[in-house]
């Protein structure tokens, strides 16, 4: 897929991933959460940030916080979730990390995985675009599990991305920039 990261935020100061895009020349960003009186201020602050790069798509992934979702950005922010959405019950607020695949052994199941998601306004919610399956096996603790499925996931979201943008901008009622005035694709955040 021709596309370049054009900017990195993060809800967390400090973490790995904005130092990795800070050596990779990319404008890197910590806003976070409690700085701001409600999440749809936070999430304001946020797009604010990604403005001046223009990206044609927002991708999150171990954000962990409620993003509100405003006309202009439906259907382009998609997210990665470890577990099996819809159906999985390790979904919502306060189900990431080592809870999700806790609530998966809890619950009995005999698979897990990951879905990349459209993200909407409510939490682990949105049309699935991909999934991939994890079999649950009989001696699983969380951490078994949580790094088979990371593994999935690293595989998983760069395929959905690009089949994401590409089914978006092949549809027959004409190209995706035609329809919402978004611009061809040309990076992601």
């Amino acid at each position: 897929m021709d596309a370049r990261v054009v900017a990195v935020v993060s809800s967390v100061p400090g973490v790995r991933g904005l130092d990795i895009a800070e050596a990779a020349g990319i404008p890197a960003f910590a806003l976070r959460r409690r700085d701001h009186p409600d999440d749809a201020a936070f999430s304001a602050a946020i797009y604010a940030a990604l403005a001046p790069f223009r990206p044609d798509l927002i991708l999150l992934a171990g954000f962990l916080r409620r993003l509100v979702v405003p006309e202009a950005w439906t259907g382009r922010i998609l997210n990665i979730h470890p577990a099996l959405l819809p159906e999985s019950s390790a979904a919502g607020p306060g189900f990431y990390g080592d809870r999700v695949h806790a609530a998966v052994l809890a619950a009995g199941a005999i698979e897990s995985g990951a879905t990349v998601h459209v993200v909407d306004n409510e939490y682990d919610h949105g049309p699935v675009v991909q999934r991939t399956v994890v079999p649950v096996l009989p001696d699983d603790t969380p951490a078994t599990l949580a790094a088979r499925v990371f593994a999935a996931e690293c595989a998983l979201y760069p395929a959905a991305i690009a089949r994401y943008w590409q089914d978006r901008t092949r549809r027959p009622d004409g190209p995706l920039e035609e329809r919402t005035a978004v611009r061809p694709f040309r990076g992601a955040t």
